[in-house]
């Protein structure tokens, strides 16, 4: 009589080859989710910047000049900062615009960046975008905050430890 079927040994094998292949497709995977997740934020992270970059200089072209800039608690002086191509990091920045009350706040809150208009220290409430780790202006020539006619603006956007960077410089109009 012949036994039909597969030894011990074969069946050890077949099991070995398979458990390779297995772990070779499961990691190609692996690999191309993490590529793809990377990419997501990637775009995910250069829209938001674009959009609240470009929201923030349709607001700074009708204004006259920086009114209010702080990092975290420490406010800079208005006419102190004379150093162009320097960036500061604020988080909160306000834009004169209209009559002498009336500003254009941005404020960086819990890594979110949100949007309003009235005094120059008022806490704004209109979302503008997400993953706002950090926001920097800079002057173009050497003048006070009071005195700008035109800033640089950097946002720095953090996602799962991922970053982007992007910039706008705007001219203000109303000076």
């Amino acid at each position: 009589m012949k036994n039909k079927g597969f030894s011990l040994v074969e069946l050890l094998v077949s099991l070995g080859i398979s458990s390779i292949i297995a772990g070779l497709i499961f990691s190609f995977f692996i690999i191309n989710y993490k590529g793809y997740k990377s990419v997501r934020n990637d775009s995910e992270m250069q829209f938001q910047a674009q959009y609240i970059l470009n929201f923030m200089a349709g607001r700074i072209i009708n204004s006259n000049s920086i009114s209010f800039a702080r990092v975290n608690t420490q406010n800079y002086s208005m006419t102190a900062v004379r150093s162009a191509g320097v960036e500061y990091p604020i988080h909160k920045i306000s834009f004169k615009c209209g009559n002498e009350n009336e500003s254009f706040v941005f404020h960086i809150i819990n890594n979110t960046i949100r949007y309003g208009k009235g005094e120059k220290e008022m806490n704004p409430t209109v979302e503008l975008g997400n993953y706002v780790d950090e926001m920097y202006v800079s002057l173009f020539k050497d003048e006070s905050f009071q005195d700008a006619k035109a800033v640089k603006l950097k946002l720095v956007m953090k996602k799962d430890e991922q970053l982007h960077e992007a910039f706008q410089a705007v001219y203000m109009r109303n000076n």
